[in-house]
């Protein structure tokens, strides 16, 4: 399973522009990279989060648009948890949604 952490820290700057063209070399189809036309780390994670099994919101101040995203992608998702609370609810989120 595909499961990532997405934290609010992102890069500075975008990553190079061609990468799309590197990643259409290998076949993958216009329609699922059409957000790395813009290699920024808000429209790498929505690539990464539409072929994801789960996702985990890793930081308390993730951006509006990026945990709409999530929210309405149909995929599980485990919100912000405090580190007191961490061991719990990420055991619970594996056992009961993803495995």
């Amino acid at each position: 399973k595909i499961i990532p952490s997405v934290y609010s820290q992102s890069y500075e700057e975008n990553l190079n522009p061609e990468m799309i063209n590197k990643i259409k070399f290998d076949g993958i189809p216009n329609e699922s990279i059409k957000d790395l036309e813009i290699p920024d780390y808000e429209n790498i994670m929505k690539a990464t989060i539409q072929h994801s099994d789960a996702v985990i919101i890793a930081s308390e101040n993730l951006s509006s648009s990026l945990t709409k995203f999530i929210e309405s992608s149909g995929k599980p998702f485990l919100p912000f948890a405090p580190k007191d609370k961490f061991a719990e609810i990420y055991s619970s989120f594996y056992k009961n949604l993803v495995l």
